[in-house]
C-alpha cells in the first residue's frame, strides 16, 4: 500500500515521530537518512532543547563553517571578527586584507543615524483636511497609547521619535501611512517597533479609517554607518601602485554605473556583512534586503562602495543601512552569538555597525584587488581546492600532491579532478637512479639523435641535462634563483608523493631551447652522469647535514633531493619510450 505524503497533526508529533514518517515517506525507510539526521543532533540534551526550540518542526541541526578573522584594526581598536559562512576564501580574505590595512592606517567608521522605521498602512476615502485634523487631534494619544511599551526603551535614551501622516494616494488610491521613526538603542527593535505600531494603529482607528496592517520596514535609510580606507597611492604595495589604484577605481565606477555588475560586487560586500550578522544572532535577510534597496535609491541599482584617488590619496569607503542588535532575541539566547559578541569586546550596536560595515569593505576590497591584478578564480579556485579534494575522498597524501601540483597554476574543478585521478593510476615505475647498472643498460640503445616522445631535447642531450641538474646538488653548479620558505613548504610535499612531474614541466632555470651538446658521443655522456651520481653520494656521505638549494623545491637535503632525482629521471627516461 503506498504511503500517502500528506500529514495533519505534524506539528503535535515528536521529534522521533517526525523524523520516522519523513523517513517512511520520502526516502523508503532507508536507515542512513535516520542516521544523518540524528548524527547532527548536541550530545547536551538542554543544548538541543535550546535549539529545537528556535523554530518549529525541528528535527536536526545544519552545521556552518565558524571561522574567525584576525588583524582587524577599526578606529584604532584591534578586533577578532567571527565569521559564519559556507563559502571558501571569504574568511582567508577577510583576514589578508585586515593585515594589510593594519599597517596603513586601519579602517576608520562612523554611524551616520540610527533611525529606523515603522508604519501602520491604512486606507481613508475621506476628506484629506478632516484626517489631517483627525491626526493633528490625536498625536499625543497616539503616543499615550505607546507608553506602557516604551517605558523600558526610552530609561535606555530609546523610543519614538516621531509620527507623521503620510499621503500615497498618488500611488495607491486611498492609501495614507502613519510613518513613525524609533530609536532601539542596543536591540534590533522588531517586537518592540511592531507591538508600537499595533497600539498605536488601535488607538488610531475609527469608523471611516480601514487599517491595513501595521509593520516595521527593513528599509532603513536613516540606520547608516560609513566605513573607509585610505593611504597614499604609493603606499599601496603593488608592483606598480599607481595602475592598480587606477584600475581599482575604475572597476569601482564599473559598478556604480552598470547594474549587472553592481549586483555581484554588492554581492561579495554581503559575503563579509552576512557571515558576521549570522555569528552574532542578527538578522542577515533583513540586512540583505535593507541593503540592496539602499543599493537602488536613486533609481538604479548601484555600488554600495565607492573609490577616489586624488592628489596621490587612495580613499575607498562604504555606506550602508545596518539595522542590528547585541540586546535580545537569538542574540541573548544563542551561545555561539553571544560567544561572538563577546569576542568582539561585547560592543554596542553603533559600535557593531562599524565592525560589520569594515568587515564588508575589506571583502569587497580582496574581490576587488584579485579581479584588478590576477583575476578572482586564481585565488578562489585555491581555497575551494579542499572542498574538491574532500569531495573525492582524496588522502591526505594526495592533497598535499595536488596542491603543491597547482601551487603555480589556475586550480578548476575539472583540472583537480584530472589530478586527482592521474594520481590514482597504476603506480609508477620508477627509475633507480643509484644503480649504475640498470641505468646503463636502460640507456645502453638510445641513440644521440633520438626523437622524444615530448619535449625539444634528442637522445644525447637529455642524459646531458640530467647530468648536469645532478651537478647542482652536487655544488659544480650554482643556479641563482631565491625560493622563499613559503614557497619550498608549499612544494616540497610534492616530492614525497607518488605524483610524477608532469609533461611540459621546466624549472625557470631553464631556457626554452635545449643547450648544444657537450661531449662528443652518447658513450661520453653516460659516463659523465654516472660519474655525477657517484660524486652526488660521495659529498652527501662526507657530510650527511649538507643541505643544497633547488631551483623549484627550495633547499633540500640527501633525502629530498635522492627523491626529486627518481622522479627527475623517470621523467625524462619517459620522454624517450625507456620506461
Amino acid at each position: 500500500m503506498r504511503m500517502s505524503k500528506t500529514i495533519s497533526g505534524f506539528s503535535k508529533l515528536t521529534k522521533e515521530e517526525k523524523i520516522d514518517w519523513l523517513a517512511k515517506s520520502y526516502f523508503n525507510n532507508q536507515p542512513e537518512i535516520t542516521q544523518t539526521i540524528k548524527q547532527y543532533w548536541n550530545v547536551d540534551e538542554k543544548l538541543q532543547q535550546l535549539h529545537d526550540d528556535f523554530i518549529e518542526n525541528t528535527i536536526s541541526n545544519f552545521y556552518m563553517p565558524y571561522g574567525v578573522a584576525p588583524n582587524f584594526v577599526i578606529n584604532g581598536r584591534s578586533y577578532v571578527i567571527p565569521m559564519v559562512v559556507e563559502e571558501s576564501s571569504v574568511v582567508a580574505a577577510a583576514s589578508k586584507v585586515a593585515k594589510y590595512w593594519s599597517t596603513r592606517g586601519g579602517f576608520k567608521t562612523e554611524v551616520i543615524s540610527t533611525t529606523k522605521i515603522g508604519q501602520v498602512h491604512f486606507m481613508y476615502a475621506g476628506d484629506k483636511k478632516e484626517l489631517e485634523t483627525y491626526f493633528n487631534q490625536q498625536k499625543t494619544e497616539l503616543r499615550a497609547a505607546t507608553a506602557p511599551i516604551t517605558k523600558n526603551m526610552e530609561k535606555r535614551g530609546g523610543g519614538i521619535l516621531d509620527i507623521q501622516l503620510v499621503d500615497k494616494t498618488d500611488k495607491l488610491a486611498n492609501y495614507y501611512q502613519l510613518h513613525v521613526t524609533f530609536e532601539t538603542k542596543d536591540s534590533m527593535g522588531a517586537n518592540f517597533i511592531n507591538s508600537c505600531l499595533e497600539a498605536i494603529a488601535k488607538a488610531f482607528r475609527k469608523d471611516d479609517i480601514e487599517i491595513v496592517m501595521s509593520i516595521l520596514s527593513n528599509y532603513v535609510p536613516e540606520c547608516l554607518v560609513r566605513a573607509e580606507v585610505s593611504c597614499k597611492v604609493s603606499e599601496l604595495g603593488s608592483k606598480n601602485p599607481e595602475k592598480f589604484s587606477q584600475k581599482f577605481e575604475q572597476a569601482v565606477k564599473i559598478a556604480e554605473i552598470e547594474p549587472y555588475r553592481a549586483v555581484t560586487h554588492n554581492k561579495g560586500i554581503m559575503n563579509g556583512i552576512d557571515a558576521v550578522v549570522l555569528a552574532t544572532g542578527n538578522d542577515f535577510r533583513a540586512i540583505e534586503a535593507g541593503a540592496h534597496a539602499y543599493a537602488s535609491k536613486d533609481g538604479q541599482y548601484k555600488s554600495l562602495t565607492h573609490c577616489e584617488v586624488k592628489d596621490g590619496i587612495f580613499r575607498f569607503w562604504i555606506e550602508i543601512p545596518l539595522a542590528l542588535g547585541t540586546v535580545g532575541g537569538l542574540t541573548a539566547l544563542h551561545p555561539m552569538a553571544k560567544l561572538s559578541l563577546d569576542m568582539m569586546q561585547k560592543p554596542s550596536a553603533r559600535t557593531l555597525m562599524q565592525i560589520i560595515a569594515a568587515a564588508g569593505l575589506a571583502q569587497n576590497f580582496a574581490a576587488l584587488r584579485a579581479l584588478t591584478t590576477k583575476g578572482i578564480q586564481h585565488g578562489h579556485m585555491k581555497m575551494h581546492l579542499m572542498n574538491i579534494l574532500n569531495q573525492h575522498k582524496a588522502t591526505n597524501e594526495e592533497k598535499e600532491a595536488v596542491v603543491a601540483y597547482f601551487d603555480d597554476r589556475t586550480a578548476s574543478h575539472s583540472a583537480v579532478v584530472e589530478k586527482l585521478n592521474e594520481l590514482r593510476k597504476p603506480k609508477v615505475q620508477w627509475v633507480d637512479f643509484l644503480n649504475e647498472e640498470e641505468v646503463r643498460s636502460t640507456l645502453a640503445n638510445l641513440k644521440t639523435d633520438a626523437k622524444p616522445l615530448f619535449g625539444k631535447m634528442n637522445g644525447q642531450q637529455m642524459v646531458e641535462h640530467v647530468s648536469a641538474v645532478t651537478q647542482i646538488a652536487n655544488g659544480n653548479w650554482n643556479v641563482d634563483i631565491y625560493v622563499s620558505d613559503e614557497k619550498s613548504a608549499r612544494r616540497k610535499p610534492f616530492l614525497n608523493s607518488d605524483s610524477e612531474l608532469q609533461v611540459g614541466f621546466k624549472a625557470p632555470f631553464l631556457s626554452e631551447d635545449p643547450t648544444p651538446l657537450k661531449f662528443n658521443s652518447m658513450e661520453e655522456a653516460v659516463d659523465d652522469l654516472i660519474e655525477q651520481v657517484q660524486y652526488f653520494e660521495t659529498v652527501f656521505n662526507e657530510n650527511p647535514n649538507r643541505k643544497v638549494v633547488h631551483p623549484f623545491f627550495g633547499e633540500l637535503d640527501y633525502e629530498y633531493w635522492k627523491k626529486f632525482q627518481v622522479k627527475h629521471f623517470t621523467h625524462h627516461f619517459k620522454q624517450f619510450g625507456l620506461v
